[in-house]
């Protein structure tokens, strides 16, 4: 009976909110969101195909065919394929950007040579009715390992990085930057080991290493020649390990009983393909590098018959980003006034021991709240270029749930009337939110913990479990749009209930669910526990005219 009853308020819902809104008040939209999070008869369900990960189970039509009809069995109503990823190469036959199959990146030369995935997951989708939303990972543009991919063809797009580097220097007065502290050695590389982490050398014996108390270097140990054992790290002191040029830089210039100094910083902005980040980001105030996404954009919904468009990566790299000269020049201009002291105004990267903090300048605010204007704009020009072309389209993005710390990324996917209260946030940053641009929002809730009890259990804030992420991802975006929880099944291995019940916070505390990825379905074959949770057949909210039109009204 309560089943039944619960369908005719969802028929009766749709019959509703079907009819065209012309004056939707927020209180209006808030109150039909706050009700449909308890409506488990109106709930989304999205699975995302990521592009290289899925490389090997989407190569072929008829493994294409294979996992949409497993995607359609586990009651799932929408398809996020992702068909330009982080390294700026696309799955499908594109006249802007290159090819997967032309990348010299790991395994994508295994990406049949002119093959359409969107195309081929289009078709198949079409037999059981599901949604397809093409993915852009809008502003990574390369690979920084493989030195591949558009941002290297256009180096004047790359992002500018603000860095400090922990300098080693000679009693001779010689330097070399340190490339690590506590991490792996790898070629050509200095990196420096401390007692609190390690009791002896962890680093391979193809390099030298140099032992230091109180300032003075007691040893030298060249284990690439004498096949000697790792140096201890004395407990008022540390070791440096070098590996080809830097070792012959600790050779040529360093001795036992010299003094050294490894504290001092030495500050630089350099470009993305220099930064050690795997992905390389772009410059996302740079006009050529926003038209040319706005041309993919509007090449996919041009001439594939899409559902939507997700924007991924729509941001900015790190806190670290972007201090070029354009970037200068526009934060002068938003502010109007002009910076004098570039970059140390905004804050200084100082050393506390090995460890690098941010000390926040008089602009700091400002900045923070320019960066997540800028990215704002974005999604304004991306929203209005798809809708010019169809209303029908959907428009949405995947963002980190983690709002406390996303400023870092120069994000506010809050609504713009929802005021942070957070050390970092300017009087106006509320102003900079764009929850409103979107037609329904993907939060990544990528916690192990479940419960709110038991990240408390684990020392951490309520936001860092499933539950307490999704209770502050619908408190920012204050009911602007529909919110969709996220889960990243890589952390639930092994853990198949935690998973079970991860799945069931989400739904419980938001309008909708995406599982990331396609990829951990099939490796830990969970597809039974998705058919099994998912069971009961739902109509996602974003799906529901009524529904959209309240939300698109209410911008």
């Amino acid at each position: 009976m309560k089943k039944w009853l619960s369908m005719l308020l969802t028929i009766v819902l749709f019959l509703t909110l079907a009819t065209p809104i012309h004056a939707a008040s927020d209180k209006g939209l808030e109150k039909v969101l706050s009700n449909l999070v308890k409506n488990e008869d109106m709930k989304g369900r999205v699975l995302w195909y990521d592009l290289s990960a899925n490389i090997h189970n989407l190569d072929t039509p008829e493994k294409v065919a294979t996992i949409v009809e497993k995607t359609a069995n586990a009651n799932i109503d929408t398809i996020v394929l992702d068909v330009k990823n982080y390294t700026g190469f696309v799955g499908y036959n594109s006249e802007i950007a290159p090819h997967m199959s032309t990348a010299e990146i790991g395994d994508y030369s295994d990406f049949p040579a002119d093959y359409d995935l969107l195309e081929t997951v289009l078709e198949e989708a079409d037999n059981y009715g599901l949604e397809v939303l093409a993915n852009i990972n809008v502003f990574s543009e390369g690979n920084n390992t493989y030195k591949d991919g558009p941002a290297f063809d256009h180096p004047e797009w790359q992002s500018h990085f603000y860095t400090a580097v922990q300098i080693v220097e000679a009693a001779n007065g010689a330097t070399l930057p340190l490339d690590g502290v506590n991490t792996e050695r790898g070629g050509n590389q200095l990196v420096l080991f401390t007692p609190e982490e390690y009791d002896v050398s962890p680093s391979n014996r193809w390099g030298v290493e140099v032992q230091v108390v109180d300032g003075l270097v007691s040893q030298i140990e060249d284990r690439a020649s004498t096949n000697g054992e790792p140096l201890e790290i004395p407990e008022n002191g540390v070791v440096l390990s070098a590996h080809g040029d830097a070792r012959t830089w600790v050779l040529e210039n360093i001795e036992v009983g010299d003094p050294i100094n490894y504290e001092e910083t030495e500050t630089s902005i350099i470009p993305a393909s220099e930064y050690p980040s795997y992905s390389v980001f772009v410059n996302p105030i740079r006009e050529d590098v926003r038209n040319y996404e706005l041309s993919i954009i509007e090449e996919l919904i041009t001439n594939y018959d899409l559902d939507g468009i997700v924007l991924d990566r729509a941001r900015y790299s790190n806190e670290h980003a972007d201090f070029s000269d354009l970037s200068r020049e526009k934060f002068e201009e938003y502010i109007d006034q002009e910076v004098t002291n570039w970059p140390e105004d905004i804050y200084e990267i100082q050393l506390d021991g090995t460890d690098q903090e941010i000390m926040e300048g008089p602009l700091y605010k400002e900045w923070i709240e320019f960066r997540a204007h800028n990215i704002q704009s974005f999604f304004k020009e991306a929203e209005s270029l798809i809708h010019s072309y169809d209303d029908d389209l959907m428009f949405t993005t995947y963002v980190g749930s983690w709002y406390p710390l996303y400023y870092n990324e120069g994000v506010n996917w809050a609504s713009k009337d929802y005021k942070p209260e957070y050390d970092w946030a300017s009087e106006d940053y509320h102003k900079t939110g764009y929850a409103e641009s979107l037609d329904f929002l993907m939060t990544g809730n990528y916690y192990y913990d479940v419960t709110t009890e038991e990240s408390d259990a684990s020392g951490l804030p309520y936001w860092y479990s499933v539950e307490g992420s999704a209770q502050l991802a619908m408190e920012a975006v204050d009911y602007a749009t529909p919110l969709y929880g996220s889960l990243y099944l890589q952390q639930y291995e092994g853990d198949p209930e935690q998973f079970r019940k991860a799945i069931r916070a989400v739904e419980d505390n938001t309008h909708g669910i995406m599982l990331f990825d396609l990829v951990y379905l099939e490796m830990y074959g969970w597809w039974e526990i998705i058919e099994e949770e998912f069971a009961n057949d739902t109509k996602a909210p974003h799906q529901n005219p009524g529904v959209l039109n309240m939300v698109r009204e209410d911008k």
